[in-house]
């Protein structure tokens, strides 16, 4: 399941990525360029590939469904293939943004904090004990680290190289494989130029949420103060209804009537007196049922022209996503 976004035009209604996943490129199937067509359809595919397990081509596809027309829950949907790609600082960098959007709503900025969470126990952290830190610097994959004095690094699991160089001289040279949660400590000796590598034990480190996309609402329309169209075809439903009735009951009495004549040469004054009676309790009853029957219909009518709303669809459920460690929901 993913977080979905409804029809809406689709959003009227639902980075420390060292660079852009993919370029945002018009889906092959919408060569008009057309932003919502396109967004809608980049959405789709990535919906359907991050229920397939595939989140490298979900991420692509929720970061072009981005290019095309920004939305917190295509935004989390993102956030959610990255966390599943290993990449949680870019998700974290992402589902911050989906926490400050003023157009997310207060359920899926629970959901946000919350695979925020997730996503910041799933870091890697490296710690540096350095014998002289003014003289000492730290590289970590080729690139200079300011430590500002806290000396750990909060960092992708994976692959990593590290370097530690004092002065002009290379003391630490080493790739590390970081586990997601690991806490890892280096001690740098400058005397002895030794190097210790430390496991720092630590809680089982939080797996990734498996929480599938989520399934969002469309956003509903202004309430009107009409109502919907139910009670509207209710009324309709109860004037059919006693049309039917008040259509037997004629027919019953018009029976009667006829009864009544074929007998009346046979009948006493009694049994005359006692039909007549009762022609006379049928009539009162067919005459109120088709009361009832024009009641009904004027009233049907006038709810169906002055009180019901006949615009568009209540809700549409997808489901986003970003859907439960995702966000589904349809455009």
């Amino acid at each position: 399941m993913v977080l979905r976004l409804c029809s809406l035009p689709w959003l009227a209604t639902l980075l420390l990525v060292s660079g852009p996943l993919l370029a945002a490129e018009p889906a092959p199937d919408c060569p008009e360029g057309d932003a919502t067509v396109c967004g809608r359809k980049h959405f789709e595919r990535g919906a359907q590939a991050f229920e397939k397990g595939d989140f490298a081509g979900s991420a692509t596809e929720f970061e072009a469904a981005l290019a095309q027309r920004p939305h917190p829950v295509i935004r989390f949907n993102f956030a959610l293939a990255l966390a599943r790609l290993g990449r949680p600082s870019a998700a974290i960098a992402q589902l911050r943004q989906v926490i400050e959007d003023p157009a997310t709503d207060k359920e899926l900025r629970g959901r946000a904090e919350r695979e925020r969470k997730s996503a910041e126990q799933a870091l890697s952290r490296v710690t540096f004990r350095l014998s002289d830190p003014t003289r000492e610097r730290v590289e970590l994959d080729g690139a200079r680290v300011d430590l500002a004095g806290q000396g750990e690094l909060s960092i992708d699991p994976g692959m990593h190289h590290v370097r530690v160089i004092s002065n002009s001289s290379v003391v630490l040279d080493q790739d590390l494989d970081l586990a997601p949660g690991e806490r890892v400590e280096l001690r740098v000796g400058e005397r002895s130029r030794r190097i210790d590598v430390v496991v720092v034990p630590d809680a089982a480190p939080a797996a990734p949420s498996a929480t599938p996309p989520v399934v969002v609402p469309a956003p509903q329309p202004a309430d009107s103060g009409k109502l919907p169209p139910t009670w509207f075809f209710v009324g309709v439903g109860a004037t059919v209804a006693l049309g039917g009735l008040t259509v037997w009951s004629g027919l019953d009495t018009q029976r009667a009537h006829d009864d009544y004549e074929r007998d009346l040469p046979r009948l006493t004054q009694g049994e005359a007196d006692e039909r007549v009676k009762d022609g006379h309790s049928l009539e009162l009853r067919t005459n109120l049922l088709l009361a009832g029957t024009l009641v009904a219909g004027a009233g049907t009518a006038v709810l169906g022209v002055w009180f019901t709303s006949f615009s568009g669809k209540a809700q549409a459920a997808v489901g986003v996503a970003p859907g439960r460690l995702f966000v589904s929901g349809r455009f």
